[in-house]
């Protein structure tokens, strides 16, 4: 008997790792899978999950913080997660109330309104040490100091002997006279040092062959200002050095009132550009005190006001948003900040970087003057349903109607990041 139930056995096994991997690449749990790990809803709000098949959410917490409700919608269920209160659940999805087919973490944030942006700002930044963006060799064909020491393009030089650099002119006055000098270099996340002798070219003058900067400028569009501790946002991605793509580290910057002078409509395989102006002489609106992965943070000199939104507007975390109708505030003219239609196609699955969310504008009118996201809009408020969603950050460059957005709470998280480092 326990012979002949060998087969049976067998044949059950295979059938259980069938039905298995066939539920595992089922639509049903891809889209599962696609859900973030932790999903953030504001108090008050409700975030609303689409799925297929009979599904529903059972919440786990130790307090009352949130609250479920899962509705069959034709061949669809719809989960919808309520904000009770600020703190922390989890929800696991399950197929037909039964079989646990995924868990998630879910924060509510207490509600936060700001002042929505759409202003061409100027970002004047002085580096924290110099950025080396080439190297030379001032004998000719022997290559040169810095090269031979190994030093590259991208490196920080933060220190020379032991003292901070704060310039390249500093730099200069170190190697004038000949000596040796011991660099301290930055490289990513590492720091280290190293020995150089500066050699004479051939009209005496020493160098060390290298190209350095210690300062860019540019523009931007603001997007978000917060009364509450009279901080802002701005551009949603970092500024990099154009040379070599390295994040600049900030040693001091100014945020400076701007213009737009012209418009270079962006097109297939050429993003396009708003082109700005800002003199020392314009207006200084606030400090930079942070540039990095998610936007340039500092604190403004005085209030902002949006006369689109003189309240300001409620904040929407990132499980709030949804793919739909959205309003995109930029500024093209001297006539201020305009809204235009635009739509948010689809979340991308990395709630926590630069690139949350696809979109597309869809508005006759920026179509027609930009082509779409162009260079300089980097930073536009994006609005869904009266409330703030993020952000622009990058063009397709293939397609310059489309392009990537952030998530408002990922700038926010970043804003309270960088004032709490300045305390």
């Amino acid at each position: 008997m326990e012979k002949a139930s060998n087969p049976q056995k067998r044949a059950f096994a295979w059938l259980t790792a069938a039905f298995a991997a066939l539920l595992l690449s089922s639509g049903p749990v891809r889209q599962l899978s696609a859900l973030p790990d932790l999903i953030r809803i504001s108090e008050g709000a409700t975030a609303r999950i689409e799925l297929i098949w009979p599904m529903t959410a059972s919440v786990e917490q130790n307090e009352p913080v949130l609250s479920s409700l899962s509705e069959t919608l034709s061949d669809a269920t719809q989960v919808s997660l309520t904000g009770e209160r600020e703190g922390t659940a989890s929800v696991t999805f399950r197929l037909m109330g039964l079989l646990p087919l995924r868990t998630v973490s879910v924060a509510v944030d207490e509600a936060r309104t700001v002042v929505p942006g759409g202003q061409s700002v100027g970002i004047a930044l002085a580096t924290d040490g110099v950025l080396v963006v080439g190297l030379s060799d001032p004998g000719g064909t022997i290559p040169g100091p810095a090269r031979l020491a190994g030093v590259r393009a991208g490196d920080i030089i933060t220190a020379v002997d032991g003292a901070p650099l704060d310039s390249a002119a500093r730099l200069m006055e170190r190697v004038s006279d000949g000596r040796p000098l011991r660099l301290t270099l930055r490289r990513g996340d590492a720091l280290s040092t190293l020995d150089v002798a500066p050699a004479a070219d051939a009209g005496g003058v020493y160098r060390l062959g290298l190209w350095v900067r210690d300062s860019t400028a540019g523009i931007g569009t603001l997007t978000f200002y917060d009364p509450e501790n009279n901080g802002y946002g701005a551009l949603g991605h970092a500024v990099t050095d154009p040379d070599t793509g390295v994040t600049l580290p900030v040693r001091q910057g100014d945020l400076m009132e701007s213009s737009v002078t012209a418009i270079e409509p962006g097109k297939k395989g050429d993003p396009g550009e708003l082109i700005g102006r800002f003199t020392p002489q314009s207006r200084v609106l606030g400090s930079i005190l942070a540039n990095g992965a998610r936007g340039v943070y500092g604190r403004l000199d005085a209030p902002i006001t949006n006369e689109l939104f003189p309240d300001g507007v409620p904040v929407m975390s990132s499980g709030e948003v949804r793919p739909g109708p959205a309003r995109l505030l930029t500024t093209l003219d001297d006539t201020g900040v305009h809204a235009y239609d635009c739509e948010i196609v689809k979340l991308t699955g990395s709630p926590a970087s630069e690139r949350g969310f696809v979109l597309r504008v869809t508005d006759p009118e920026l179509l027609a003057r930009t082509g779409g996201i162009v260079q300089g809009m980097s930073g536009s408020p994006i609005l869904q349903g009266g409330r703030l969603a993020g952000a622009v950050t990058h063009v397709f460059v293939s397609d310059p109607t489309r392009g990537y957005g952030i998530f408002i709470e990922n700038m926010l998280e970043a804003l309270d990041e960088a004032l709490e480092e300045a305390a």
